[in-house]
Parts: C-alpha cells; structure tokens; sequence
C-alpha cells in the first residue's frame, strides 16, 4: 500500500481544514475592517484591527482544529485498539488482515497548520483592499475583494465535488454579506452614538 493511499483520509481532512481557514479569514476579517470602517475610524487604527483580528483568528482557528483532529484521532485510536484485539482472538481465522500501519491516523498538527496559514492567507485579501484603497472606494474595494475571494475559494473547494459548483458560491457569499451587514451596521450606530 503505498504511501499517498495511507494517508489519504489525513490529506484530505488537512484540505478541508485549509479551505475553512481561508474561508473564515475572508469573512472575519473583512467583518473587522468594515465594522471599524462604518464607525469612520482612522486607516492606522483600521489596519491595527485588521491585524489584530487576523492573528487572533487564525491562532483560533489552529488551536480549535487541533482540539477537533486531536479528538477525532483518540476515537481512531481506541477503535483501533479494539480492533486489534478482537484480530488477536480471530489471528487463526484469516478474517482479519487490517495491520496497524496500514490504519490511515488523522494528524492534529497538520490540520492546525493548514487552517492557521490558509486563515492568514484569507485574512489578507480584505487587509490589504482596504489599507490601499482611498478612503472613498475603501468599503466597495473590500467589499468586491471579500466576494471574488470567497468565490475563487468556494470554486476550489467544490471542484472535485459533483454538486453544482455555484451552490457553494452562493453560500459562501451569502454568509460573507451577511456577516460584514451586521458588523457595518454595528460599526455605523457605534460610529454615530461615540460622535455625538
């Protein structure tokens, strides 16, 4: 058996984990900056929240996919422990040839790796829209970034999938509006209410 087929099931929870990461960094982040952006905040304290909201998520988005893989690995564990000895009772029988290397075991770290560099990756995209922009474009440029990033990633994490790609589309961009209405709206009463 070789070693691309042993570790598939880890290779694949490692994609998943990656394109979660970007897809919860565009949507954050760009939640962030837009928030900050209705309160009419200056483009330093604008970019430090940026900043701050991307390393904090992707430090949380690592350590909760480390958490989740490293439970989902103890319960691979146990299985196979019980596995092992109901194939020490049969050994004569021939009815159980599974050996315990050829048992594909999910990798914590290598799920919380991909989510903290694909959030950072994500996280970027709506940071640097609307650090570069000019004050007047600064919400639509994020606003057009958050989208086109959160349909290039729904367009590669379904592109092996056989449900229509735009259904993902149409998902992560849904939740992504969404999510920086709520944080534009909040950022725009809290703008007002600390003005007057």
């Amino acid at each position: 058996m070789g070693t691309k087929k042993l570790h598939f099931w880890d290779s694949l929870n490692v994609i998943r984990a990656g394109l979660l990461g970007a897809n919860d960094g565009i949507i954050s982040v760009s939640g962030i900056v837009l928030g900050a952006a209705a309160a009419d905040l200056n483009p330093h304290t604008l970019f430090v929240s940026g900043i701050s909201g991307m390393l904090a998520g992707a430090c949380s988005m690592a350590g909760g996919e480390y958490i989740s893989v490293s439970a989902q690995k103890e319960v691979q564990l146990s299985r196979l422990d019980s596995q092992t000895a109901t194939e020490a009772n049969f050994a004569q029988s021939g009815m159980y040839k599974t050996k315990i290397h050829e048992i594909d075991l999910l990798n914590p770290l290598h799920a919380a790796a991909a989510s903290f560099v694909f959030f950072l990756c994500g996280a970027v995209i709506p940071l640097l829209a609307i650090t570069l922009s000019a004050s007047t474009w600064r919400v639509t440029n994020t606003a057009l970034a958050m989208v086109l990033a959160l349909t290039l990633n729904a367009i590669v994490g379904y592109r092996q999938a056989e449900t229509p790609t735009y259904r993902a589309v149409l998902r992560n961009v849904a939740v992504g509006i969404c999510t920086t209405l709520v944080t534009y709206t909040i950022g725009a009463i809290l703008g007002v209410a600390g003005a007057a």
